[in-house]
């Protein structure tokens, strides 16, 4: 499960990758990745578009403590 993310200052939810790849922010400093700390202490870089928008059970099971996808709603 992750625990921490890198920070961006703004509205960021707000504004799609193409806004954010457009006027820089995280994914200028970080190529389209973001650096991710994990509950268990190990870090990653996922690109954005895997860390925001793929819907695949290895992309979303990242969110949840119990490791499990959680496609119900």
């Amino acid at each position: 499960m992750m625990a921490v993310g890198d920070f961006i200052q703004g509205d960021f939810m707000r504004k799609s990758l193409v806004e954010l790849e457009k006027y820089g922010n995280m994914s200028t400093r970080h190529h389209g990745k973001a650096n991710v700390v994990f509950c268990d202490g190990h870090v990653e870089s996922p690109t954005l578009k895997f860390l925001f928008e793929d819907t695949s059970d290895a992309a979303l099971v990242r969110w949840n403590r119990d490791h499990q996808p959680h496609r119900e709603k």
